[in-house]
Parts: structure tokens; sequence; C-alpha cells
């Protein structure tokens, strides 16, 4: 039984489960009967259900640096701020921080979580056991060639593909990683068929050095290559549907065409978006452009929480035309598109992972469901709303 279009809410009678993957999705008691004999049962009659949401960007590995950060627009003395209050904590300190986030991360209802990390901590020390992971190494070497050898061996690795845990790579910005490191990057994730994650586009400054070589920057990383981010990324070979673009907060002319053309993934992060004080995002424009618009945290250095709830409320709150079937389909389906896998997450319907949460909601129909799921701003109040998952059907 396939659906044209993938079932957001349910309080369907049974969710039938067989090898981790969604069989059916039964609307009608008769249909229960049927599949009871011999099955193990969990009751949500009184609950809804949906996929489980999908946090399309997150950094743990700063978790532990948690209202240690001052929010405000000055991102260059923030980064200088994070650099120095995370070299004050012992790799021992920030890998514990790191699973504590990925418990955080599961019980508010999310099931995947897509997580740079710079560090080297990787997924085992964290143990996400409730939590399926895209887990991307992220690289740069500031332009700097003495560096490139380096981090071109740092992301040479075996691919991961271990119980819940997939691998990817994540050249961190278009400002910060030479073309020489990109190209390596590039044949990486094409060869192994891996996605790629990339903060773009996030600041006036980077734009205003690649282009031109000019502002704070030029004294920092010198020659500019006098091209775009998006160009240094297309000519690498990276622009194309396995590419995820964190942040794309100035856009050039032209380039939202781009993005949607080659079906890359963007992620907008409101919470941190809110953190650091920054101008409207171009919302609209990018649904205009038919860009794929999915969202994700951040890291908890720019960020108040790690609950994609709260998310989900702060993109109402800031775009109130939004209905709420769009911005849940921004946590959970859109989302799971980052994973690539040929098994989808992200939705519920036969042939899909069978990561589920079903949530504790009076509403009587799945609109009014979906208005109040996507509305609970801040942990507390969502808290009262109640939300367990399943992984695989576990």
């Amino acid at each position: 039984m396939q659906r044209s279009q993938p079932l957001v809410a349910t309080r369907a009678a049974a969710v039938v489960v067989r090898g981790g993957v969604v069989v059916e999705v039964l609307g009608h008691a008769a249909g229960l009967r049927r599949v009871r004999a011999g099955a193990r049962e969990v009751d949500c009659s009184a609950q809804w259900l949906t996929p489980g949401l999908v946090n399309a960007h997150a950094h743990l590995e700063l978790s532990a640096l948690a209202g240690q950060l001052e929010p405000g627009p000055n991102f260059a003395a923030w980064v200088r701020a994070l650099i120095q209050v995370r070299g004050a904590w012992p790799r021992s300190g920030l890998a514990r921080a790191k699973s504590k986030a990925f418990a955080q991360l599961s019980t508010s209802g999310t099931t995947a979580v897509v997580d740079i990390d710079s560090l080297g901590l990787g997924v085992q020390r964290a143990s996400p056991t409730r939590l399926r992971v895209l887990w991307c190494r992220e690289v740069l070497d500031a332009f700097d060639s003495s560096r490139t050898r380096a981090a071109s061996a740092r992301i040479e690795r075996a691919l991961q593909r271990r119980a819940l845990c997939t691998e990817g790579v994540a050249p961190h910005a278009s400002f910060t990683v030479s073309p020489e490191l990109l190209a390596h990057v590039a044949r990486i994730a094409v060869r192994r068929s891996l996605a790629c994650t990339i903060h773009w586009s996030e600041t006036e400054h980077e734009l205003l050095w690649l282009e031109r070589g000019l502002g704070p920057l030029a004294e920092v990383l010198g020659p500019s290559p006098k091209r775009s981010g998006l160009d240094l990324l297309a000519q690498a070979g990276l622009l194309g549907p396995r590419l995820i673009l964190v942040h794309g907060n100035h856009p050039g002319a032209g380039e939202m065409e781009r993005v949607a053309a080659a079906r890359a993934l963007l992620v907008h992060c409101p919470g941190s978006h809110a953190w650091f004080q920054r101008a409207p995002f171009p919302l609209a424009r990018y649904l205009k452009a038919g860009v794929r618009v999915a969202l994700g945290t951040d890291s908890l250095a720019s960020n108040a929480e790690l609950d994609m709830r709260r998310e989900m409320a702060l993109m109402r709150r800031s775009f109130a035309w939004l209905e709420p079937e769009r911005v849940f389909s921004m946590a959970t389906q859109i989302a799971g598109e980052a994973f690539l896998g040929p098994v989808p997450i992200g939705v519920l319907e036969p042939g899909a992972r069978a990561d589920i949460a079903a949530w504790n909601c009076p509403s009587a129909g799945a609109r009014p469901f979906l208005d109040a799921v996507t509305a609970c701003a801040g942990t507390a109040r969502a808290g009262t709303m109640g939300v367990r998952t399943w992984l695989g059907g576990r």
C-alpha cells in the first residue's frame, strides 16, 4: 500500500513494522485484528503518531559550551570566544556533554540528526542509542596550502556504516576550505556516494572576501579566489543533490535558482539565526525558487536548546504565513532527505524507516494537532504535550 503523499500525522489503528521498516499504516479495527496474530503490540490509541523529527544540522561536540557564550551580532567575536572556551575543555568533558546532547534530542521527539564533528570525537563515544546519525567529519585549511595535505589525510577514512550511523563529509565553509581541499572532498563524496554538508553564505564578510578580497577576513585569509562560494562548490563538483547547504543568509543573484536546479538541500537554524540577531531569513524567496528548506538547531554555543519543537515554533513566529504542515515537513520529510539512503526517513508510510514519534495531544484532528506541535516553543511548554519515540520500530 503506497501513498501519493507522505502521511504526516495519524491516529491510525496500527502501524505494522517488520525489519525496522513500516509495512502498513492501518486506520481501521478490522485491519488491526488481521495483523494481531504473532505481533508485539504497543498501545498508542490515545496518541498522535508522526515520523520522528529530524535535526538537519547540529554541532553536538559544542554542547559543553551551553550558556558560556554571549548572543549578539558580532560573529567574529563569537568565533574567537568559541575557540578560547572550547580549548579550556578536555576531550573527555566534551564527549560526555555530547552524549547528554544525544539524550536531550531523543527525549524531545527527534529520531535522527546530522552531526558535524570537527574534533574527531566520533559517534561511538557518545553512544547515541536512540538516534539515527549522519556523522560528518569536518575539515578546513583556511586557504593555507601548508595545511591542505593534513586536512586531506584527516578526511580519508574508512566508510562507517555501523548500525544507526552513516558517514558524510563536512568541508567547513566555502571561505575556509581551499579549492584544492574542496576538490579532494568532492572525490571522496562521489566515490562513496556520501552526503556533503557545508556552511554557506552565512555572513556578509565571507562574501566580501570571497568575491572581492576585501573586509576583515582579508587580513586573516590572504589572497581571495574572487569567486562566489557557490561557484567554488560547483567547480569542485559538489553542487548537486548530495549537497547540504547550511544558513544561506545572503544568496547572490540567481543563486537560489541554481540551488533549486541542483536539488541541493538548504538548512535554516531559526534559534541560531535569532541568537546572532540576523536580518530576516529570505525564506519566501527560497521557496518561490523551489529550494528544499529543512530545519536544524545548530549548537548549544549559539542556541538555547537542542529541541526541534522550539525550532518549528520559532519558524512559525518568524513566518506567520507558513502553514503548520509545511513547517512540520521541514523538520521531518525534507530534513530526512539529507540521509540519502534507499529507505526514506522522516515519513510515515510503507517502505519508510519505522522511526516514529507518539504525541499526547487532545486535538480532535490532524490540523489542530500539527498546529499545536509546531507551536510548542520552549522545553517546559513542549513537555506538557509528552512524546515517546521508536527507532526502527524499537
